[in-house]
């Protein structure tokens, strides 16, 4: 029979555990992709979309596996009471706070990433363009027309040099 401890350890990974992370790598994923489009406006309206659509989706994911964590230790708990100590029920008042901290936590966390992922990207962007307006510059100091010369000699047409 398995104690309280070993339900707490158990528990920390259940079948939702996949979800903050898939939503935090497809965010990354999509912000990457949506730093292609040549057009600033969609390109600024795509990365904000994105960055609220999966910090909420992050915060909804983060949510329903806490809370899945939470079920299988009251569960636990409940089918168990003589086995349940007070350090044990102490730890089920404090992770049923963690019901609603957490997700806001880890929500705001994948903001953070893709705030910075986005900018990181930005700062990457205006790097790129601004090496390619400079390489596109010429350097060289000769002037780019040659001088025309003329000919004083009266058979041959104007502005050829002899």
């Amino acid at each position: 029979m398995e104690t309280f401890d070993q339900i707490w350890e158990s528990s920390r990974t259940n079948s939702l555990s996949w979800m903050y992370p898939a939503a935090v790598w497809c965010g990354a994923g999509i912000l990457i992709a949506l730093s292609v489009i040549k057009n600033r406006w969609l390109r600024r309206i795509g990365k904000l979309a994105a960055i609220f659509g999966f910090a909420i989706l992050a915060t909804e994911f983060s949510a329903q596996e806490i809370y899945e964590k939470w079920r299988l230790r009251r569960e636990w708990a409940d089918l168990h009471p003589a086995q349940m100590t007070e350090d044990g029920l102490q730890a089920l008042t404090v992770d049923g706070a963690n019901l609603t901290l957490g997700p806001l936590i880890y929500g705001f966390q994948a903001f953070l990433v893709f705030v910075g992922i986005a900018v990181g990207l930005s700062v990457l962007r205006a790097l790129f363009k601004s090496r390619r307006k400079d390489t596109m510059t010429d350097t060289n100091d000769q002037p780019t027309h040659p001088e025309i010369q003329t000919s004083d000699n009266p058979y041959h047409p104007p502005n050829v040099a002899t």
